[in-house]
């Protein structure tokens, strides 16, 4: 019988074709034979529901220049999802396709999102708070910091090179989920879902209160 066992895991590692919901998952370059894709598409579509995934039309897994050269993991793109095939475990895969699925999320409801002004309102309230937190550090922040939305690289290369991002966990802590979401409004909400559907709900609601509203609303929202 072993070479049935022997037929089925070749064919299981030759296997380049998956399907979240009605979306096409295509593998481009093998992943690390540790990953089990079946387990975190069924975990992936377990906890979005599928309104949340209208945005995004096709992910490939695999070797990508453009994404080695920004030396990041993933990224969303025109309605695809490009994620690179190195990947640590099961969770690690399970928590980049949700973190681009945010920025699908983002992109599609920015009204409900971002139309009153009170995500924005919150943002800058911590990064107001952030930057007299750094001052009392006498680390010199730009008075930028307390009105930039958008990813500004002077103030990224600042917060990463200059205060350290050890130095910076520590000062966050209870302000922000985490260094990542003090770069820019767009990485506050991605951070903030990625914690909704995998983290502990209770601290988002108590760190960031309106962001947790606005994910509520979008998971309550209708197809």
């Amino acid at each position: 019988m072993n070479w049935i066992k022997k037929s089925h895991d070749k064919s299981k590692s030759l296997r380049d074709h998956y399907k979240l919901y009605d979306i096409d998952i295509f593998i481009k370059d093998k992943l690390p034979e540790n990953i089990n894709l079946d387990f975190c598409l069924k975990y992936v579509s377990k906890f979005l529901p599928l309104h949340m995934l209208k945005g995004v039309d096709i992910i490939y897994i695999g070797q990508f220049d453009f994404l080695n050269k920004r030396d990041v993991n993933a990224v969303y793109k025109d309605g695809a999802i490009y994620i690179t095939n190195v990947q640590d475990d099961d969770y690690d895969i399970i928590n980049d396709i949700i973190h681009e699925i945010s920025h699908s999320v983002e992109e599609n409801y920015q009204d409900i999102i971002y139309g009153d002004g009170r995500l924005m309102r919150e943002f800058l309230g911590k990064r107001t708070k952030l930057y007299y937190l750094l001052k009392s550090e006498q680390l010199k922040p730009s008075e930028d910091l307390q009105t930039t939305v958008e990813f500004n690289q002077e103030i990224d290369d600042y917060l990463y090179n200059e205060v350290g991002y050890r130095k910076l966990w520590n000062i966050v802590t209870g302000l922000f989920l985490g260094p990542y979401s003090v770069t820019s409004l767009r990485e506050y909400f991605a951070r903030g879902f990625e914690e909704y559907v995998l983290g502990e709900k209770n601290d988002l609601k108590t760190i960031c209160p309106v962001l947790c509203d606005k994910l509520e609303t979008l998971y309550d929202m209708e197809q």
